[in-house]
């Protein structure tokens, strides 16, 4: 027991790899959990881990994306085990993949409040105040994005703001309420905020992911005037941000950090992305565990509902049987990056939020940003009127221009839609209410008697 607990717990530093300078230097050894931060170099050190962290295999490096979209309805799983469980909306309290994802987001949650914790107190004069507001400011940034996800995933969930080495020493806390959880994930957006420059960096947290993150999670706790607003400040920086077209063109031909991206994470040979071999076909060296429905291969092929996000699935025919599979995540080195925040997410939020307020304006509400994106897939305006007709065509065009990213099933489950979409997509599927948030796994309950079971699991 002891072992598991040191394995789930433990806080060792690393780097992580990028093409950046901050993010591409060589690999150094762990530094003491006992005193790992005391000057600019492990202050950066302590910092690159946090990134590592957040790509890690159980958060944005594969499982927690694949929680957006393998209960969409639109996915089929190809092999057995824990995916098909959650293809089926068959949500178990054992189920690994829930447990790989808790450790790995609470673990990003301690590398964050090592930084936090700790770099305040450095007296490095090579650490100017300008860099440790930044690199405080890029932690209170990742740690605010970690309690999101869980939160949407979990609901309220355990507060832990001071770092730990290990279950011994963590603080004895019960579960905070979703409005408490959402509350924290504020506070450390707004000290964020301050503390961090207004520039672009498409891979490093600045002030302008975390108006992305404002933009989302207003949206979240249907905040409609505060989430329309902190979109604008990102679709209005033109010059950029842009809906780039084709649409493939932020993707494609081994892109990375286009004009359409807020924030992405990005991987490398000694650091690769795990979903890409999960979701490419064998021919292209995948293993092809789980594939777009043929439902959902129909709507992206379908010209008038997709458009060029077509491009987000492609196909292999062998002996005269085609199988699609997703290419969102297509390069044979595995250095796909992982994409957190989008311009386009910006333009459907706003949309949303300004059909919630009743401006649905085809020049300058909800359908005039609907249609932009619409627009730049290369399909014709929407012809949706009235509010309901709005937010349903708004929910639909979500679907399609995220098919690969953590937002399908979360979208259901915010807006309350989950049952009457999924079982209308497939009788066989049945949700039930509890189901709309994830159950605690059962592990993390029987390591620590303070965490407490969602209802009903």
């Amino acid at each position: 027991m002891k072992l598991i607990k040191y394995i789930i717990f433990s806080f060792l530093l690393s780097t992580l790899s990028s093409c950046e300078k901050f993010l591409t230097t060589e690999p150094v050894n762990a530094v003491s959990d006992e005193n790992p931060i005391y000057d600019k170099g492990s202050s950066e050190t302590a910092l690159r881990a946090v990134y590592r962290q957040m790509g890690n295999i159980g958060y944005y490096g594969e499982t927690y994306v694949t929680f957006g979209y393998f209960p969409s309805g639109d996915i089929k799983n190809l092999t057995t085990g824990g995916s098909a469980n959650l293809v089926n909306v068959n949500f178990r309290t054992d189920e690994v993949f829930f447990n790989t994802a808790w450790i790995a987001i609470y673990n990003t949650i301690n590398r964050a409040n090592q930084v936090i914790s700790k770099v305040p107190g450095v007296t490095d004069p090579l650490l100017t105040p300008a860099l440790k507001n930044q690199y405080i400011g890029e932690a209170k940034f990742i740690r605010a994005l970690a309690y999101f996800d869980l939160a949407r995933a979990w609901g309220g969930v355990q507060l832990i703001l001071e770092p730990t080495i290990s279950l011994e020493n963590r603080p004895k806390v019960k579960r905070s309420t979703l409005a408490e959880t959402y509350a924290q994930v504020q506070k450390d957006l707004e000290d964020a905020e301050v503390l961090l420059p207004d520039v672009v960096n498409r891979i490093r947290a600045t002030r302008r992911t975390v108006w992305a993150l404002r933009a989302r999670l207003h949206l979240y706790k249907q905040e409609w005037a505060l989430a329309e607003e902190y979109a604008t400040r990102l679709i209005d920086k033109t010059a950029d941000y842009t809906l780039v077209k084709p649409f493939s063109a932020w993707f494609a031909n081994n892109v990375t950090a286009s004009r359409e991206s807020i924030f992405e994470l990005q991987y490398s040979v000694i650091n690769p992305n795990a979903i890409r071999i999960q979701m490419q076909h064998s021919t292209n060296g995948g293993q092809y565990r789980y594939a777009p429905n043929d439902r959902f291969v129909q709507l992206l092929n379908d010209p008038a509902v997709s458009g060029g996000r077509s491009a987000l699935i492609g196909s292999v025919t062998q002996s005269g049987i085609t199988n699609w599979f997703g290419n969102l995540y297509y390069r044979k080195d595995a250095t796909d990056p992982t994409y957190i925040f989008r311009i386009a997410e910006m333009y459907l939020i706003r949309a949303e939020a300004r059909a919630q307020l009743n401006n649905l304006s085809a020049t300058s509400g909800a359908l005039s940003d609907l249609n932009q994106v619409r627009d730049r897939a290369g399909i014709l305006p929407s012809t949706a009127a009235g509010k309901d007709q709005i937010l349903l065509a708004i929910e639909n065009e979500r679907r399609i221009e995220f098919a690969w990213e953590a937002h399908r099933w979360f979208d259901l489950a915010r807006t309350g839609r989950a049952k009457v979409v999924l079982e209308a997509l497939d009788p066989n599927t049945k949700v039930s209410a509890h189901e709309y948030v994830f159950p605690i796994p059962v592990t993390q309950i029987q390591l620590d008697p303070n965490l407490e079971q969602n209802k009903d699991y």
